[in-house]
């Protein structure tokens, strides 16, 4: 099964990120046909797992359950919008962490220590807490009013909208359908003694 760790986010604050793709394509219809992430499928991505067999997601349930009840529960929220790599070749639109971001980045690191050697390495760049909003199909320009669009979206929406407590991190499959990805939980695990 394909899986990743992640942070399952509240209805209110998918429903303040799903605002920004209608800001974005109401500043700019052309980024209608980009690939939008679907409101039900936002989440922060704690650790992509890839490709594993049954036995191995067992394993890292088995592995994580003492290792993520080191990490007490804490508050995020998701309160700015990045552009990847930067605004002319944009690949990928982010809703980024600010207060509870590195409690993420702390919260991942203890993923990949406790996964050593049942799964390859984690991507050695830098860890972003994100939660993904959209891939474009082909790098392209994101003219500074979409940007705008998509600030004024996310920053519209109330601070309650844009923060969560995060009290578990969650083992998911990943189905890729044509019509898109579905997610599957298979474990929460709860942060915490």
């Amino acid at each position: 099964m394909r899986a990743f760790l992640g942070l399952a986010l509240p209805q209110r604050t998918r429903q303040a990120l799903d605002s920004c793709r209608t800001a974005a394509i109401s500043a700019d219809p052309s980024w209608r046909g980009e690939k939008w992430v679907a409101e039900e499928n936002l989440h922060v991505t704690v650790r992509f797992l890839g490709d594993i067999e049954t036995s191995v997601a067992d394993e890292a349930v088995s592995r994580l359950l003492p290792a993520v009840r080191g990490v007490e529960p804490y508050r995020l929220t998701l309160d700015r919008v990045a552009v990847v790599p930067r605004l002319r070749v944009a690949s990928l639109i982010w809703a980024e962490g600010g207060h509870g971001a590195e409690d993420t980045a702390a919260l991942a690191a203890v993923v990949d220590a406790a996964l050593e050697g049942l799964v390859p390495p984690s991507d050695r760049r830098r860890f972003r807490t994100h939660a993904t909003l959209c891939r474009a199909r082909r790098p392209r320009r994101l003219a500074p009013p979409v940007f705008d669009a998509l600030e004024h979206a996310l920053h519209r929406a109330d601070e309650r909208s844009r923060s969560m407590s995060v009290q578990e991190v969650t083992l998911y499959s990943s189905v890729l359908t044509p019509a898109g990805p579905v997610y599957q939980e298979i474990a929460a695990l709860p942060l915490g003694g």
